[in-house]
């Protein structure tokens, strides 16, 4: 008689659902300690606190406006001197630089390189224009500080703070804003949204640093030969678009 393999009648079935039952368990087990790893290696906010004294402010940061020509976005590098000067460059969504602004008090300059032309006047049409009114750069760059006695004591803002103190919106005549989220541990502002009867800026700091020197020649005008130079009416509206 033929000799034959006897199998086994139904132990295997069960030795492979409890194989299969354990790789589960392991492999959930595995997930689980995974996914708790990743919450233990979650980055804390980013703190970020002023010195006593701020005489630079530099940065990067993400800037939309809503006006009567329609709405605008685009990434802003900016550099301030707490003296009233500053550097703005422009930058439209694919990373190109659009327009390059230097202002010096009540003075200011705006060039925009792909076109070659340039304009050179009062800063108050430039900031009016963004803002829906006039804002001197000192006044920017101590609300991006969070240096609210000066702006308060200084230059007139009016300030409203929370249960905690903090100051969470500002107002002067027609223009205002809020501060919509701050940098730990809650003094400097990472979101403002400034609004006037006409229009509406909302900033985010991607990248903000204090007290980094930079040369007197980044604050000065620096327009190439035969650059055309235009009447404010011509530039107006022009270098946002």
């Amino acid at each position: 008689m033929a000799e034959g393999v006897v199998v086994p009648q139904g132990g295997g079935s069960k030795r492979g659902g409890r194989l299969k039952s354990n790789s589960l368990g392991l492999i959930l087990l595995i997930f689980a300690v995974y996914i708790l790893s990743l919450a233990g290696c979650r980055p804390s906010p980013v703190r970020l606190v002023p010195p006593a004294k701020v005489d630079y402010l530099d940065g990067q940061a993400s800037f939309s406006l809503r006006g009567p020509d329609g709405a605008v976005r685009f990434r802003l590098s900016f550099c301030y001197r707490l003296e009233n000067q500053a550097r703005l460059e422009l930058f439209d969504p694919l990373g190109r630089l659009q327009t390059i602004v230097w202002l010096k008090g009540e003075l200011a300059t705006l060039y925009l390189p792909a076109d070659r032309v340039f304009w050179a006047g009062e800063s108050r049409l430039i900031t009016a224009e963004v803002f829906g009114q006039a804002l001197p750069a000192r006044e920017l760059a101590r609300i991006l500080a969070g240096r609210w006695s000066e702006l308060e004591v200084d230059d007139g803002w009016e300030l409203q703070v929370d249960e905690t103190g903090s100051v969470v919106s500002g107002k002067r005549a027609d223009l205002s804003f809020d501060i919509k989220e701050t940098f730990a541990p809650g003094r400097v502002p990472k979101t403002v949204l400034f609004t006037s009867r006409d229009c509406m800026v909302r900033m985010k700091l991607l990248k903000l640093h204090f007290n980094r020197p930079r040369p007197e020649s980044v604050f000065q005008p620096s327009i190439p030969a035969g650059t055309r130079k235009l009447a404010w009416e011509e530039i107006s509206g022009r270098w946002k678009k």
